[in-house]
């Protein structure tokens, strides 16, 4: 650990944001030392170059980093044998596949599953019911390489689904190809709590007691006085998010992860996310979107669609 490292350790998640903003040196230091992708992808890819390639499969697939390494990346911390989560798109989840198994790892089917990755991957992308009913997820693929597990979760719409309908507010981070998103940081990395939500599946429990473990406090209300977990529509990268600007690639391709929004519910002493997803033939992914946002899109999107039939109309 060099003396920038063994500094910056030492300061709290605000008090190292309000030290990078006394001069540009000082907040390129932070971002290299404490917020460096390659230095947290390493262990799972090896040098730099491989997470840059990482990178780019991203921006091709749209593939998302979640689950407890994003939170690592944001909190600074590293528990030993966190597995790399990644949250994929059906219909460009072979990318991911092609990249995983590229750099050395193998598929470990369950006993439900394909012995060959590809042929599972076809059954993950057919047109079929989820496997994990009410989560979004279409399939979980397992893969290893010297005691490395990296998980390829896919989604039966979006990725962004599945993120959102995790177990407890502390675990809404994000990691795209371009940039780090954590959604409700001041209660998560300041007060270190996290709000309860209502999700459907076995194992809800267990995941929140893992993160009781490890520091944080479950609560099962937000204080109205809290903005950040107000009942109100929530956009990726929003006023409220925590937002890393990654290193920019080669190919400089805009990040997508803003358009998803979701929205906090509180009924009857619980809360639970609400969200509809979008899709269009316009459209290379499909999308979240809040409910109270979704009759102003349909507006806009009449507007859109008039304006094209009258373009067309004159051409």
């Amino acid at each position: 650990m060099g003396p920038h490292d063994a500094l910056f350790s030492h300061m709290g998640a605000r008090e190292l944001l309000a030290f990078s903003q006394t001069c540009h040196r000082i907040y390129y230091l932070v971002k290299q030392m404490s917020f460096s992708l390659p230095r947290l992808l390493s262990p799972f890819f090896g040098h730099a170059t491989e997470v840059d390639r990482f990178r780019r499969m991203q921006l091709q697939s749209g593939t998302l980093i979640s689950g407890p390494i994003a939170l690592q990346f944001f909190n600074r911390l590293k528990w030993p044998g966190s597995d790399l989560d990644l949250y994929g798109h059906r219909p460009t989840a072979n990318l991911a596949v092609h990249f995983i198994m590229s750099n050395g790892y193998t598929f470990e089917p369950r006993k439900s599953q394909n012995q060959d990755v590809f042929a599972q991957l076809v059954a993950s992308v057919a047109e079929k019911p989820p496997s994990y009913l009410g989560r979004g997820i279409a399939d979980v693929l397992d893969f290893h390489k010297a005691g490395k597990k990296i998980q390829l979760i896919i989604a039966t719409l979006t990725p962004k689904e599945v993120i959102i309908g995790f177990h407890s507010t502390c675990v809404q981070n994000v990691i795209s190809h371009e940039k780090a998103y954590a959604l409700y940081p001041w209660s998560t990395f300041i007060a270190h709590q996290a709000l309860i939500l209502e999700t459907v599946g076995v194992g809800q429990e267990v995941g929140r007691q893992k993160y009781v473990d490890r520091g944080w406090r479950m609560i099962e209300l937000p204080d109205v006085r809290d903005a950040e977990l107000a009942d109100h529509t929530r956009w990726v990268g929003d006023r409220f998010t925590w937002t890393i600007c990654l290193p920019p690639l080669l190919i400089a391709v805009p990040d997508l992860c803003g358009i998803n929004s979701c929205e906090l519910e509180c009924t009857l002493g619980s809360v639970a996310m609400r969200w509809s997803v979008v899709e269009s033939a316009q459209l290379k992914y499909k999308y979240t979107v809040s409910d109270t946002s979704l009759a102003e899109l349909g507006e806009v999107w009449e507007h859109v669609a008039y304006v094209v039939h009258f373009l067309l109309d004159l051409s």
